[in-house]
């Protein structure tokens, strides 16, 4: 049945505070030559796209009808980022074609370092105006006023001009969305994105250092240029670094319900007020009063939750501007090209009853959703969130899908492993070497002819033959009924356990009627029974000498570990299915260095034991995950050696030690 999760919906309204202009930034002499020098960098760049960068990037949709897009970037190894605050420079660039001089467009920051205008910001363009999206770029200036410490992120934003004549707003209006939706081409003569941070130091919860940002742009094909320094070195200019990203943004729809990318999150959030202009600069995902943490890869463990984000775009609304849309979630499992409904989530509804009184579509609020959902319920493995828009007003829908993998921590992958008492297996009891020990057991030194058949019958392992029953002597009743219980045992009727029962009423002989009771009770999966049978064989002095390995397996199985540790101290120890056992019960009880130790000498004696190299992984496998910490690249590197090892020999566990492996964190 398809299970139903919990899932929230929350709203947030973005909209840029315009305000009166204020003077330009103060900045340092030394700051100012910086900006200048990375500039210049940028300026004189002529490399290809940056191959190794970690980059993530998400598509909204502004008020105006422009792309926003959130992005964060993580510098490769060869570029990285300084400790401290570092001096960001970021700059979009209309995309020069190959082969092609770089399109020559015009610096606001340039201009403005070198003199020729008095503030970094740029002049309201043809045909991309400033959204109503938390202000970002050269173009949005803070409210607040300048600080040594912001750039042009931080100025005020400049005044539209929205009091126009009402035909030159319809032209206008008419001329951006044609260009928006790719009809018409703007010619730039500036860059259509920069922005610059005296102080950027945006960093994940567990420490990396990455750039988070946003841009305002139309369509077409770009060049993102992401250029820094670390200030507080003695030499500034000698840490410049640059990297760039190519992107294309599409075409925006100005009619027809469609969403925006789906913005898989570690979490989602509601934030008592928005950030400050000034805070938003490095919050590009704060949406309002939406606070979202974008997952770093769409992969997560079953003790976390599925959290995303996604925008509502062009959706209809009624004369008060209000919406009146239903939002509906299934989760499927996808295996190849196969898709299996596993969950589904509450819907969600957008209308008069459930959004702000002053929300309106009409002013151009936009229309998020944000869901989470516990994940303990799915099994590790590939999913699909389906997402279906039904937009009441219009009666049209707009799906939109995202993948996701629910992956297993290192925890979790341990607790996958096998359990070290394996379950019984009856061809256990039933070799010829142990076969044998119980028939002598139950032969008398002078059988009647009847009996001394029925034990031939069972020696040469026609054990179903035995349910053909001869008579034989009172005295003799004891040791038949037990051989009729081993044909039984042979093809898996849980009634020989009643036949060996009634064998030991009969006065056959304790050790090989008390194994094999034992036997039958495992396979019936009633370990206490198959213990107490197995125990009452030891105690009679005569018990098979498996008898040892099947209690440690059982305690095992049972949790025992009381039990199997003090029966594993006195097994010998130059039996290969011992060394396994007592290794076993160490691994067990969290003796793993104990067991380590045992195992190490035993494989290179014996390198093709298989099983005991599966012990060995588990015990190393187990220390990684209680210790809690990075590995020493010694011990990675050992552990990667006999995974391989056991994985190359075709080892029953070869899947998981594969995921154990790539879960190793290394020092």
């Amino acid at each position: 049945m398809t299970s139903r999760l919990a899932a929230t919906i929350v709203f947030g309204c973005l909209c840029a505070d315009a305000s009166a202009q204020t003077a330009a930034p103060n900045i340092s002499r030394q700051q100012r030559d910086l900006l200048k020098a990375i500039v210049s960098a940028v300026d004189a760049s002529t490399q290809a796209e940056t191959a190794d960068l970690k980059w993530q990037h998400h598509v909204l949709r502004t008020s105006d009808g422009s792309h926003y897009v959130a992005f964060s970037v993580e510098p490769p190894a060869s570029t990285p980022l300084p400790a401290g605050a570092a001096l960001l420079y970021i700059r979009l660039a209309t995309a020069t074609p190959a082969g092609e001089r770089r399109i020559a467009e015009r610096s606001g920051v340039r201009d403005w370092l070198a003199g020729s205008r008095t503030d970094p910001r740029l002049l309201p363009q043809r045909g991309i105006a400033i959204g109503e999206m938390p202000a970002f770029g050269a173009g949005a200036i803070a409210a607040r006023g300048s600080t040594a410490s912001t750039g042009s992120t931080d100025l005020k934003l400049m005044a539209l001009e929205r009091e126009r004549a009402r035909q030159e707003e319809e032209d206008r209006n008419r001329k951006r969305r044609n260009e928006l939706e790719g009809k018409d081409s703007a010619a730039r003569s500036s860059l259509p994105f920069e922005d610059f941070d005296l102080a950027s130091s945006s960093t994940r919860a567990d420490g990396t250092r990455l750039i988070t940002r946003a841009f305002t742009a139309g369509p077409g094909d770009y060049d993102l240029f992401l250029a820094w320094a670390d200030p507080s070195a003695r030499e500034p200019a000698a840490t410049i670094r640059v990297v760039r990203k190519s992107l294309s943004l599409e075409p925006a729809r100005t009619v027809g319900l469609i969403t925006s990318s789906v913005i898989l999150a570690d979490s989602v959030s509601l934030r008592p007020a928005p950030y400050s202009t000034y805070e938003q600069a490095s919050h590009p995902y704060s949406i309002g009063l939406m606070e979202i943490v974008p997952a770093r890869a769409a992969k997560y463990a079953r003790e976390n939750n599925l959290s995303l984000a996604v925008q509502v775009i062009n959706a209809q609304s009624n004369d008060a501007g209000m919406p009146d849309i239903t939002i509906n979630f299934r989760i499927v499992r996808v295996n190849g090209e196969r898709e299996s409904a596993v969950a589904s989530l509450n819907p969600q509804t957008y209308n008069a009853a459930s959004l702000p009184p002053d929300f309106s579509l009409k002013a151009g609020h936009p229309l998020f959703a944000a869901v989470t959902a516990p994940l303990a319920t799915l099994t590790r493995g590939d999913y699909r969130l389906k997402i279906a828009v039904h937009d009441r007003i219009a009666n049209t829908v707009a799906n939109t899908e995202t993948d996701f993998s629910v992956i297993g921590t290192p925890a979790s992958l341990l607790a996958e492993a096998p359990p070290l008492g394996r379950a019984f297996r009856r061809e256990a009891v039933l070799d010829p070497g142990v076969l044998a020990a119980v028939l002598d057991g139950l032969t008398p030194a002078s059988p009647s002819p009847a009996l001394a058949g029925a034990l031939a019958i069972a020696r040469s392992g026609r054990l179903a033959d035995l349910l053909v029953e001869e008579v034989v002597p009172a005295t003799e009743a004891g040791l038949r009924t037990a051989l009729t219980g081993l044909a039984l045992l042979s093809i898996g009727d849980s009634s020989s356990a009643a036949q060996f029962q009634r064998a030991l009423q009969q006065g056959a002989p304790v050790a090989p009627a008390q194994f094999l009771l034992g036997a039958a009770r495992a396979v019936q999966s009633r370990d206490p029974d198959a213990i107490a049978a197995w125990e009452a064989a030891v105690a009679s002095g005569a018990a098979p000498a498996i008898t040892s390995q099947l209690l440690l397996e059982a305690y095992l199985r049972r949790h025992d570990l009381q039990q199997a540790t003090q029966l594993a101290g006195s097994m010998p120890r130059d039996n290969p299915a011992a060394t396994r056992m007592v290794a076993s019960a160490r691994v067990a009880a969290g003796r793993n260095a104990e067991a380590i130790a045992m195992l190490e000498p035993h494989l290179a004696a014996q390198p093709d034991d298989q099983e005991a190299r599966w012990l060995l992984l588990h015990a190393m496998y187990a220390q990684f995950v209680r210790a809690g910490k990075p590995l020493a690249a010694a011990a990675a590197a050992r552990f990667a050696a006999e995974a391989r090892a056991y994985i190359d020999a075709g080892g029953a566990n070869a899947a998981l030690t594969r995921e154990w492996t790539a879960t190793l964190v290394i020092s």
